[in-house]
């Protein structure tokens, strides 16, 4: 076996090893990703720990944060810690506001790429059919995930 330099970084072999090295190079605490990712601080610590495995909503959520593919992030082929988000991190739950309504740019061309987190597939919309869906999910009381780029 061939000796890594001492100036390498050790290979991640393990997806709690890939999230700790994110988080730890980001410099949040496990709480402040928690709360960008809307889950409980316990979970950061158990997959960081190889614990438990992320659900596929939240693998789906955290291959977003990282800008990386959920196959990237599972498996570690091709996988590389990101920058860091050029914005804060998320406040906490009871800091948050709760918008009523969001405006988004008529007349863009490209379609809104939707996924079910249910059963995995993505589907391209137009703008306003994935409004209409977005404000029907809210109605049906079920939780929607915005993600830009």
């Amino acid at each position: 076996m061939k000796p890594t330099a001492s100036n390498e970084p050790a290979p991640l072999r393990t997806l709690g090893e890939r999230i700790k090295a994110v988080r730890s190079s980001w410099a949040w605490s496990q709480e402040e990703m928690a709360d960008a990712l809307r889950v409980d601080q316990a979970s950061i610590s158990f997959w960081e720990r190889d614990k438990i495995k992320p659900s596929g909503s939240a693998m789906v959520a955290l291959a977003a944060l990282f800008r990386t593919s959920v196959e990237a992030l599972e498996t570690g082929t091709s996988f590389v810690v990101p920058d860091p988000p050029s914005r804060q991190p998320t406040p906490r739950r009871a800091e948050r506001e709760i918008p009523r309504s969001v405006s988004l740019p008529l007349g863009h061309e490209e379609p809104v790429q939707m996924v079910d987190l249910v059963n995995g597939t993505t589907r391209g919309k137009q703008l306003s059919e994935a409004m209409m869906d977005l404000a029907q999910a809210v109605k049906d009381g079920r939780k929607v995930w915005v993600v830009m780029e």
